[in-house]
């Protein structure tokens, strides 16, 4: 299914997000170029095609990429589901760039460029999933756009533990400075999140100042995601199922408001003390059944 072309070409380009720096950063980037390489070459290809112009001689090693592109099964899928649907290239462009200029940033300037991300990597992939299934409308680009945007933000909050392993901030520099979250407020406060509770007043002001950015993040997030929910009746009913992301990030929300917004707790991270394992693990699986029992009811239902 061209959807799913799309969700593995997604996750090949993530993938490269979630090594550290040094040759693995050069890794990811040789793998991002092949990848934009690999496209400009299928939409190269059709406009030949449609000049009637013949193929350029192509030399020993470049023959060989190109049979690694045509023995690659992600990208005769997506291959396939361009051609097929007509796929828009700028989008497919905007999420490569996107995830390259992601290795370089170990934290964000403003909360805008956060929701820029969003829009161009997860809303993009959404426009994409919307053409996929002959929808193509400003309406309906409107309401994902909103989704893309609060999944981005939410996604950030979700990688707070992760990037914080990696030197790197979830929290961009306008709110942490508002804020007075560092890297040293975030250990502080994921000590205090493993203990069930801050061993010191430090700690204890440390975990609070991170919920504090946490909260408003969330906020932006909940606005856009709610403002898509609020007009998701302006959406085909062929194009509803492509919106179901939505509901994965409405329900992160939920799970953050259960903790007074600790985006550290390990019921959301994993982890814990022993005392409270069992805890953590009965919250686990409810979030899991909550979210199955929510996807199951958009499916049938057409509304998140």
């Amino acid at each position: 299914r061209p959807s799913s072309a799309l969700s593995r070409f997604d996750n090949n380009t993530f993938l490269g997000e979630d090594e550290s720096m040094g040759d693995s950063s050069l890794a990811s980037r040789l793998r991002m170029q092949w990848w934009r390489d690999s496209i400009a070459e299928i939409y190269d290809h059709a406009d030949n095609n449609n000049n009637n112009e013949q193929p350029q001689q192509r030399d020993s090693i470049l023959h060989s990429l190109t049979s690694s592109r045509e023995h690659n099964p992600t990208l005769r899928s997506l291959n396939y589901a361009i051609h097929r649907h007509q796929l828009t290239h700028r989008f497919l462009r905007r999420i490569m760039e996107a995830r390259e200029g992601d290795l370089d940033v170990v934290q964000y300037d403003r909360m805008g460029d956060v929701a820029q991300y969003g829009e161009d990597t997860v809303s993009s992939l959404l426009y994409l999933n919307l053409e996929c299934v002959g929808v193509r409308d400003e309406a309906s680009d409107m309401v994902a756009s909103d989704i893309g945007v609060g999944l981005g933000i939410l996604t950030a909050l979700r990688s707070t533990g992760f990037r914080a392993t990696q030197g790197e901030y979830s929290i961009p520099s306008d709110l942490a400075t508002k804020h007075s979250v560092s890297m040293d407020t975030l250990w502080s406060a994921w000590d205090a999140s493993i203990n069930d509770a801050a061993t010191n007043e430090s700690s204890s002001q440390d975990a609070l100042q991170l919920r504090n950015a946490t909260m408003e993040m969330a906020e932006i997030a909940s606005f856009h995601l709610h403002r898509a929910r609020e007009k998701q009746s302006v959406v085909p009913n062929v194009g509803r199922p492509c919106l179901l992301p939505a509901i994965c990030g409405l329900q992160y929300l939920d799970s953050l408001r259960e903790v007074d917004y600790d985006v550290l707790h390990p019921s959301l991270v994993g982890g814990g003390s022993t005392g409270s394992s069992e805890h953590v693990v009965g919250a686990e699986r409810r979030r899991k059944l909550g979210l199955m029992f929510l996807l199951g009811r958009t499916w049938l239902t057409g509304t998140f």
